[in-house]
């Protein structure tokens, strides 16, 4: 019996002498052996995958599919963004090294609490970075970078981006609202506009329904009664007002109760657009409450926002817009009566 527990222990040892040089083996083979500090890509136009996600939660995945970003998913994705990133990849360098004394410390804090970026070129991962918090200046970001095929640096390094102020890891939002393309209306050819109506629900007399015939013929309504007489220049140029028409902000960070009072409140102008395949798209905008006490010239207090309104996309999202690219769609009838 005594030599059966003896064989046992012997095996029960060795099994676990392996498991130990493995993972051993296997924690060195993930660092490399120098520090690494190449964080930035400058052949950015091989960059077709960006992956942001961080150790406490949150994802967003990008891809570009014939020279254009999307969600992985395939959503539609503000290009911009996607570039501001690319600027970010390509100019970013190190500000200097993590004095001695705290790199261990660094190291910790970054791995425990971090936002990761992974930079895919032509289809295979190329750079990892950990990015972690601020320099006391705010004039550099702790980061640690993984190159593939090298493995992990053991020690952090102090980056920045030229003229950048603060830290690197706000460029990189993992909510996924941030990157949604904001278009509401957006036409690259005018001539694919249809129909547009609109519903003035302060002034029904001010009501108009454009039809477009063809590239130069329209017909306009009033209430569904048709207008014989009626300046088509200026129907053009109101049309052409709605080429890009994108939203300031997806939901807003208000009160829910304001959120469904607003909803729930008659609206300010409903305004339907309908393109030549007979797809409509509504928005339904709402006046929105002043962020400060103000009075008009008059002495008036001023009892909504002169820059801002709430709308309700067809999609059901929940948005602010500005009037200073929405104020060319409020028009009125009046606007196209030819000047007698």
């Amino acid at each position: 019996m005594g030599k059966y527990k003896s064989i046992l222990l012997i095996v029960v040892l060795g099994a676990l002498g392996y498991l130990a040089f493995s993972l051993l083996n296997e924690k060195k083979s993930s660092l490399s052996e120098e520090a690494l500090s190449d964080f930035a890509i400058k052949d950015t136009a091989s960059i077709d995958r960006i992956r942001i996600s961080s150790n406490v939660g949150g994802l967003v995945d990008f891809v570009k599919i014939d020279g254009v970003w999307h969600f992985e998913d395939g959503a539609c994705v503000q290009q911009h963004m996607i570039y501001n990133f690319l600027e970010t990849i390509k100019y970013i360098a190190v500000k200097g090294p993590v004095p001695v004394g705290t790199i261990e410390t660094v190291n910790k804090q970054t791995l425990a609490q971090h936002k990761k970026v992974e930079i895919f070129q032509n289809g295979a991962l190329a750079k990892t970075w950990f990015i972690g918090t601020t320099t006391a200046d705010h004039y550099g970001t702790y980061m640690i970078l993984k190159n593939e095929g090298l493995g992990i640096s053991p020690e952090p390094f102090i980056v920045f981006q030229p003229n950048v102020y603060g830290n690197l890891a706000d460029q990189f939002s993992l909510r996924r609202k941030d990157y949604e393309c904001s278009g509401i209306f957006v036409f690259d050819n005018l001539f694919d506009i249809k129909e547009i109506d609109v519903i003035n629900h302060e002034d029904t007399a001010a009501n108009f329904t454009i039809r477009s015939l063809d590239t130069n013929t329209f017909e306009l309504y009033h209430n569904g009664l048709k207008i014989e007489s009626f300046d088509t220049v200026n129907v053009r140029k109101y049309i052409t007002g709605f080429a890009k028409m994108h939203y300031d902000v997806k939901e807003p960070l208000i009160p829910q109760e304001i959120r469904d009072s607003t909803i729930a409140s008659p609206p300010y102008f409903t305004i339907t657009v309908t393109d030549i395949n007979g797809n409509a798209n509504t928005l339904i905008t709402h006046l929105k409450d002043p962020v400060n006490i103000e009075y008009d010239y008059d002495g008036n207090l001023i009892t909504t926002d002169r820059d801002y309104l709430y709308a309700v996309m067809q999609n059901g999202d929940f948005v602010m817009i500005q009037y200073f690219v929405f104020d060319k769609a409020f028009r009125n009838l009046a606007y196209f009566r030819e000047e007698k």
